[in-house]
């Protein structure tokens, strides 16, 4: 292909479109990069003594074109841990480890009895509902009830989005559970009698020889010639046919000419970027989209000073239980290799939707505030040996209830101004895989064109 093609960022999403318009014989891609060095909000620590992912921990696969993406990179894969399998739940200041199987689930403590009755006779109860914008929580309060929606979902949705499941729309967030809830009136029968879906495999939590950032590594990498580095882009035009560029660069504005532009910067970006055209004022509403605060915390301590294992994926707490902090991973026992053998490596994560102002708190203040909490939940007897924090301003783009305007804002955008496409985690999903698939339905468009 001959088209000349600007992608604006090297993130997941960038690198990931350039990947699969090179597969389709694109030769000339140009990205524009803000940092000095790609990847976005994907990062991984490496020293001596520690390996950790300072961005997004895991990478869950589902799609067996991920897979391939993957394999033509010569990406080495590392699975967790079998006891990876294991996650708990923080309720009533003791920690339940979450049933994975149906036997399991029968025998567990951590659901009431009506609940558990309520879970196995969804599949017979057919409640649709009433709303065609239904928030997370409100539809597993339907579908189950408010213990399910208390002790399972706002975690969860705190732990994954670092949103709250009352604002957080079921349609957007979710929509695959919504398509099954409205096409069978039941989730349950839902999964048991819909068809799978083409590339569709078993879902698997994955990593890679040195962390994530391997994957970011390969793929600029390949791209390493065509991408500018701290470039701000400080306006893109559309004359006729054709894009100009502009971007900063040395202290110095430059330009360049394209046929299509792929815009990938979070959302919060795009009032810095100038459009000659009458869209200007509705690239303006993007700023309504709520990323929350959130700060992750590193820590590493003597597996003697921990009087409770830390023997899975990681915990979840509930906000009925009005603790501090969101959740724990267990990096440790995770992955292998990711601290000494005598410490035990974790991430806890503070702030998002829920408390976003315990993420302005002093430094000291915020490890005071951690350690407390760890101290009631692991029985933890000393401080760290190792402790580091990772303040995000701007996490994650909540979908919540009102978010249909905002991808109504960008499909009229894409339709009215030829050659422009938008791709990122503010659209189609939040996870590092959807951001991957997203990027090979927005080449499939631009091939369209």
């Amino acid at each position: 292909m001959n088209s000349k093609v600007a992608i604006i960022g090297a993130g997941i999403s960038g690198l990931s479109t350039a990947y699969f318009l090179k597969e389709k014989n694109f030769k000339n891609i140009t990205l524009f990069e803000a940092k000095d060095k790609p990847g976005g909000v994907v990062s991984t620590f490496k020293n001596k003594k520690y390996k950790y992912e300072i961005g997004p921990n895991t990478l869950s696969v589902s799609d067996s074109r991920v897979n391939d993406m993957f394999n033509n990179l010569n990406l080495k894969i590392v699975y967790p841990s079998s006891t990876a399998s294991n996650r708990f739940i923080f309720k009533h200041k003791a920690l339940y480890k979450l049933p994975t199987s149906f036997i399991s689930f029968l025998f567990t403590n951590f659901f009431s009895l009506r609940t558990k009755i309520r879970i196995v006779f969804e599949y017979f109860r057919l409640n649709r509902s009433t709303t065609k914008n239904e928030s997370v929580y409100d539809f597993f309060t339907r579908k189950f009830n408010t213990e399910i929606s208390d002790y399972v979902v706002n975690p969860f949705i705190a732990g994954t989005f670092s949103g709250n499941p009352k604002k957080l729309s079921l349609k957007h967030a979710f929509p695959l559970l919504n398509e099954l809830d409205s096409k069978y009136g039941s989730i349950i029968k839902g999964f048991i009698k819909s068809k799978k879906k083409k590339y569709k495999i078993k879902r698997q939590v994955i990593s890679f020889e040195n962390g994530l950032f391997d994957l970011i590594k390969s793929l600029s990498k390949i791209f390493d010639s065509n991408i500018k580095y701290s470039a701000n882009i400080t306006s893109i035009s559309k004359i006729d046919n054709h894009f100009i560029v502009e971007y900063m660069s040395k202290g110095k504005i430059k330009s360049k000419k394209f046929d299509k532009v792929v815009i990938t910067v979070p959302t919060y970006n795009f009032n810095d970027i100038s459009f000659n055209s009458n869209l200007q004022t509705y690239f303006s509403t993007f700023k309504d989209i709520y990323y929350p605060p959130i700060v992750t915390a590193t820590l590493a301590f003597k597996k003697n000073h921990i009087k409770d294992r830390l023997n899975g994926f990681g915990l979840l707490i509930p906000e009925k239980e009005k603790m501090n902090i969101l959740g724990v991973l267990y990096l440790s026992s995770m992955f292998e290799n990711s601290s000494p053998k005598d410490e035990a490596l974790i991430t806890v994560f503070v702030g998002g939707a829920r408390q976003p102002k315990l993420t302005t708190l002093s430094e000291e203040e915020l490890e005071k505030l951690i350690l407390s909490d760890l101290s009631k939940i692991f029985n933890i007897t000393e401080k760290p040996v190792y402790y580091t924090t990772k303040h995000w301003n701007k996490s994650i783009p909540q979908y919540d209830l009102d978010y249909q305007k905002h991808l109504d804002t960008i499909n009229f955008i894409e339709t009215h101004c030829t050659g422009l496409f938008f791709n990122g985690n503010f659209r189609n999903g939040i996870s590092l895989e959807n951001n991957i698939i997203n990027s090979l339905k927005i080449t499939e468009s631009i091939c369209a064109q």
